[in-house]
């Protein structure tokens, strides 16, 4: 039977339950919705509101797109400078010795964004709940509206190169045998089917295989499937040991949920193209490609 090499990266609900009065514990709610706009486009729908409307106790709200991305790179939604993810930490109460515990309701498929942000910046003490609100309050456990005010931390952010691609690297991945690039978008994006964003092209990078995000979920529960199962998931990548992983999607959320289950199987070698298709499919220059063929990888 196949087994978690990280399991310390998921936290229960038991014990996020017997942890809510740590002081060294920070929960922080990533809810974040996708919508479809008039003529056909998706939109980001904050998860702010729906904080508001309760959320587990002395969570704070952190989101994906106004909170998280840098407003001065480049490339849209890419993640925030050091100093201003410092800031960030700073302002939610998270220090140097704090344990993060992250969420949301879509099984953790946006809250791992935040989670590898941490880890990208040196914080090693990152944890994604297990199931989420959704498995929270299907067990009955409280929730609360109020939003906490906790006291003001110093974060120092420490930068790891590694898990991090840049738009060069990817360029210089493809067709490489030592180095896997992983579309972690559902089906129809990777395929070329339907348009991710009206002013991208459509289609995915080249020699990149296709493992969505939502298939490493129990879609009735939203917990991460059982080690055994996502071994069977990731198998059909063929993925070597020492093989390095490079995840992407539309602008990082995804893809860092990808990247998180790698890292739980046990996968060292894992980056998020930060830049995503937010970079790639805005640019004629960089080559892609349509169509799936053998190149996607399901749950069934």
């Amino acid at each position: 039977m196949a087994e978690y090499k990280h399991p310390e990266a998921l936290a229960t609900t038991e014990w996020l339950a017997a942890h809510l009065d740590d002081p060294s514990v920070r929960v922080v709610d990533v809810r974040y919705y996708v919508g479809v706009a008039s003529g056909g486009s998706f939109r980001g729908v904050s998860g702010r509101k729906a904080y508001r409307q309760g959320h587990i106790p002395g969570a704070l709200f952190v989101d994906f797109a106004s909170d998280l991305a840098d407003p001065e790179d480049d490339v849209p939604l890419n993640i925030l400078s050091p100093d201003r993810f410092e800031a960030l930490m700073g302002r939610l109460g998270i220090g140097s010795g704090s344990t993060v515990v992250v969420y949301d309701d879509s099984g953790g498929t946006w809250a791992a964004r935040l989670w590898w942000a941490l880890r990208y910046y040196g914080h090693d003490a990152a944890k994604v709940l297990n199931g989420g609100l959704t498995k929270w309050t299907a067990e009955g456990h409280p929730l609360e509206r109020r939003t906490p005010t906790p006291p003001a931390a110093t974060f120092r952010a420490r930068k790891r190169p590694a898990l991090r691609a840049t738009c060069g690297e990817v360029r210089q991945a493809i067709g490489r045998r030592d180095v896997c690039i992983v579309d972690a978008l559902p089906e129809m994006f990777y395929s070329g089917k339907a348009r991710l964003y009206p002013t991208h092209r459509a289609g995915h990078i080249p020699t990149a295989l296709n493992v969505p995000a939502t298939a490493n979920v129990d879609q009735a529960t939203q917990t991460l499937l059982t080690a055994d199962e996502l071994a069977r998931l990731w198998r059909k990548v063929g993925l070597k040991p020492d093989q390095r992983v490079i995840t992407y999607c539309g602008a990082g959320a995804y893809a860092a949920y990808d990247l998180f289950v790698l890292y739980v199987l046990g996968h060292e070698k894992v980056s998020l193209y930060d830049g995503s298709w937010m970079e790639w499919g805005a640019n004629p220059e960089l080559p892609v490609e349509t169509g799936s063929g053998d190149k996607i990888v399901d749950s069934n």
